[in-house]
């Protein structure tokens, strides 16, 4: 049994005539909002996938729209609770929805220290950086792909990039030190939202290792980042004992990104152009069921996909995105389900 699944960033989708974050104008004329429905409905038919986890939903009724006529039409639905101000996380489904919630809380409290003290707070005490709440909450939701497979799904919006200034700095008016300061506060945020993100793997693994999981969305960072490499968990020591690997094994993740490179001549993977920059900000990532080296698994990477031929390299190319077109490519991974399960 073949199995798509993708992650979809589509960029600011509201119905016509509302306005987004703290916004006076509209995002969408009457006029404009069918090309942007127009254009995510083509997408979805293109990429062909069962489950697909949505960043920047504003609005259901704006994606039902972009559904509208299609085999899509009545999958089932789950939107992250959307207030039509703020950008949040959705999945959509051929295969039943058994459960599903939105997580706003960070599962821990980040405590900071240093190993080389150098003030004298940090020589005496830790700090606790009072970052408690997702970005954007974290869609979790547990999908019945057929009587032997259950599969657990993280959508994932981290932060961005973008410098994180203090109320009423303009941004352009920063100067490079500024904007260095700035984007360190948002690499913080990010970082301390991967590793929230890692504690809520580790805490489902933990929880019913039989039920495979994947984790997919914009992280906001390049698949070898450490916020990425975070979530993913590093391999086993190779020195350790092969019963102590095994266990190990079962809390990392694989990037198939990775997995189609080892498979392929070439990799022109990338959902993202900054100034010249190709990179992956949108990834999936799944769990140890689906690694090739695994005497257990229960399916494998086909290959993987990535909708980007939409995106433009302003650097080296007059043309200009239109505004119905999402600045994100879309990512599509196919995996085989095995007929039978060799459950550990």
């Amino acid at each position: 049994m073949k199995v798509s699944i993708a992650s979809f960033n589509v960029e600011n989708l509201i119905t016509a005539e509302k306005s987004i974050y703290s916004n006076t104008w509209p995002q969408y004329t009457a006029e404009q909002y069918p090309k942007k429905v127009g254009w995510i409905r083509n997408q979805l038919l293109n990429m062909n996938a069962d489950i697909i986890g949505f960043q920047e939903i504003f609005e259901e009724q704006a994606l039902r729209d972009c559904l509208k006529g299609t085999h899509m039409e009545n999958w089932n639905l789950y939107i992250a609770n959307p207030t039509g101000k703020l950008p949040v996380n959705a999945v959509l489904s051929r295969f039943p929805i058994v459960k599903a919630q939105v997580i706003e809380d960070i599962p821990f409290k980040f405590e900071f220290f240093d190993d080389r003290p150098v003030t004298p707070l940090l020589e005496s005490s830790s700090i606790y950086i009072p970052i408690t709440h997702f970005s954007r909450g974290v869609l979790k939701a547990e999908i019945k792909v057929n009587d032997l497979v259950s599969l657990i799904v993280f959508v994932l919006h981290l932060k961005s990039k973008r410098p994180i200034y203090r109320e009423g700095r303009i941004e352009d008016a920063a100067n490079y030190a500024e904007k260095a300061i700035g984007s360190i506060r948002s690499l913080i945020r990010r970082g301390i939202e991967a590793a929230g993100v890692r504690q809520l793997v580790s805490d489902q693994i933990g929880l019913d290792n039989n039920k495979p999981l994947i984790v997919l969305g914009d992280l906001n960072d390049s698949d070898t980042s450490v916020t990425n490499q975070a979530i993913i968990g590093e391999p086993p020591f190779r020195n350790l004992k092969p019963e102590e690997k095994i266990k190990l094994w079962q809390q990392v993740l694989q990037n198939v990104i990775d997995v189609q490179a080892r498979k392929s001549i070439d990799n022109f993977h990338y959902t993202y152009i900054h100034n010249g920059h190709n990179e992956s900000l949108d990834n999936i990532f799944v769990s140890n069921h689906f690694a090739d080296l695994n005497s257990a698994k229960i399916g494998r990477i086909i290959d993987v996909r990535a909708y980007n031929d939409h995106v433009i390299d302003t650097t080296v190319s007059m043309d200009k995105k239109p505004f119905y077109v999402s600045d994100h490519g879309q990512i599509v991974v196919n995996i085989l389900l095995f007929d039978r399960m060799n459950w550990d």
